[in-house]
């Protein structure tokens, strides 16, 4: 597997070479890979379940307002800023 190393922030590159890559692969071995994220995805889900999830929410007044959820189901606490 190849590094890109860049000296600046260059997006364009990055997309470039990320494409490059995957373009490289086979089919089976995108699917592996798609496989292999969404068990680490899982994974994680798994592992931070019953941390706090926090909703932002903007109104077009531009005033915000975070929604804490401790679990699923359990009430929501509202804070405005």
């Amino acid at each position: 597997m190849a590094l890109l190393k860049l000296r600046k922030h260059n997006e364009d590159k990055e997309i470039e070479f990320e494409l490059k890559y995957l373009r490289s692969l086979t089919t089976r071995q995108r699917f592996e890979l798609m496989f292999e994220k969404s068990r680490l995805m899982a994974r994680l889900l798994k592992k931070k379940r019953g941390r706090k999830v926090v909703i932002i929410k903007r109104a077009k007044d531009g005033t915000v307002e975070k929604i804490y959820r401790k679990k699923k189901g359990a009430k929501a606490q509202a804070e405005f800023e």
